[in-house]
């Protein structure tokens, strides 16, 4: 009979292989996450951030209440827009 060939791997390499395929695939990701998601725009919803947008977004908050929320958003994402600028919004959140 043939005998087979046994490998032997230290352990220390199995270590050092895991940590740098789980550092690949972070760094994979967050490639991912910056030059392909990020083409829809800054917020994900397709809409850059210009001063045009901007001004756009500006005057369709309500002036009475800036807490309701404005046409083009749900609720949901009124609210989450309202969290991210808490100096703005306060007296909403």
């Amino acid at each position: 009979m043939a005998k087979g060939i046994t490998l032997v791997i230290p352990q220390r390499t199995v270590v050092y292989a895991s940590v740098a395929l789980v550092v690949a695939v972070i760094v994979i990701l967050n490639i991912y996450a910056f030059f392909i998601s990020g083409r829809e725009g800054s917020n994900g919803k397709g809409i850059e951030n210009t001063a045009e947008n901007f001004a756009s977004a500006k005057a369709a908050e309500n002036q009475n209440d800036k807490c309701a929320t404005p046409s083009g958003y749900t609720d949901e994402q009124w609210k989450e827009h309202m969290g991210h600028h808490p100096d703005q919004y306060a007296e909403c959140l």
